[in-house]
């Protein structure tokens, strides 16, 4: 009887010791698997200079991810097409080579009405484009679908600034866009948009752009203020003419997969940080425009304003390209009548 007993309490003993190892492991398993105390890390790529206002909003969120996640989301930043030209970020973004890219107008080649708010003479002015560029209202309509179809989410809208046309020979009229060999982005809206003004337009990717100007390959190229000055292009032209004719915006776009990867708090700090960041392009983009003016002044480019009346000239010229994007970006042109009703 005796040992009946002490082999009871023997299979007792045993049974709680393997429910007690079970209770650690699964404890022990749990801290494991605690995202929050895992290392991640994001390679953001842009392809735009180091002092570029938006490789400095990039540099703003990599501070505010870094901080906020206390050190546990790491951000290497590859600027000034490190990792390749923008074309390239399509495919290693989608395929999780890079985790975060701004790619800037080509997206639309995965994601047509992203390109929406580069359409010609869209905004009023800086105040217009930020209150639309911030309303996740409007900016949603422009992402919808990129995740089921193309693994890639946006997280925003940065701005690169009204662009403007530089050259070697003054624009003053309609008449000086006539043969006018001028560099644009490789999309079509673009290249349908000089046509209907009159110019030559060549596509080229920006990377070539600073020796097709140096070699006459091209006379004229058109960007924002910011970009010609970081890129230096007065050095190679005498003129700018501040048609304002496209304010660019470029989608700020994460890996899919990874972003799911992460714990919801980090999501949420991807998110914040990206929005952040952008206000902060915003605050910092019209300080910078006005520097730039004065430094291509400094070099002595000359710079016209085109008055009201060539100004209408342009947007009536202007009307064939925008049918075109309404035709090859399906919604933009419902898209173009919510932002026109914003005051």
């Amino acid at each position: 009887m005796k040992k009946k007993i002490f082999s009871l309490i023997a299979i007792m003993m045993v049974a709680t010791l393997i429910l007690t190892g079970c209770g650690g492991s699964s404890q022990s398993n749990s801290a494991n698997t605690d995202n929050n105390n895992t290392k991640f890390t994001m390679k953001v790529a842009n392809i735009l200079a180091e002092d570029d206002p938006e490789t400095l909003g990039l540099k703003k969120f990599k501070e505010l991810v870094e901080s906020k996640s206390e050190g546990n989301i790491i951000v290497e930043l590859y600027p000034n097409a490190q990792l390749g030209a923008a074309e390239t970020y399509l495919d290693s973004l989608r395929q999780g080579v890079i985790q975060m890219a701004s790619p800037g107008s080509v997206m639309a080649q995965l994601q047509p009405l992203v390109a929406a708010p580069e359409m010609p003479f869209i905004f009023n002015d800086w105040d217009h484009a930020k209150k639309v560029l911030t309303d996740p209202e409007l900016t949603d309509i422009l992402a919808e679908g990129m995740i089921e179809k193309h693994g890639v989410r946006c997280v925003g809208f940065a701005p690169r600034g009204f662009r403007v046309i530089s050259s070697n020979k003054k624009i003053s009229s309609m008449e000086d866009f006539k043969g006018f060999r001028i560099r644009t982005p490789n999309i079509p809206f673009y290249i349908k948009l000089f046509e209907a003004l009159g110019a030559s337009p060549v596509a080229l990717p920006l990377t070539e752009l600073f020796s097709a100007l140096e070699q006459n390959v091209v006379t004229g190229q058109e960007n924002p203020y910011a970009t010609i000055e970081t890129s230096k292009f007065y050095e190679v032209q005498d003129y700018i003419f501040e048609s304002n004719h496209i304010f660019t915006t470029h989608g700020w776009y994460i890996n899919e997969k990874f972003f799911q990867s992460l714990p919801e708090n980090y999501q949420q700090i991807i998110v914040d940080s990206a929005q952040e960041a952008i206000n902060y392009i915003f605050d910092i983009l019209i300080e910078q425009e006005t520097k730039a003016k004065a430094t291509m002044e400094e070099h002595g480019v000359e710079v016209t304003v085109p008055s009201e009346a060539l100004k209408k000239q342009m947007v009536e010229a202007a009307q064939p390209a925008l049918e075109f994007f309404y035709e090859t970006y399906p919604g933009s042109k419902d898209w173009a009548e919510k932002v026109r009703a914003i005051k």
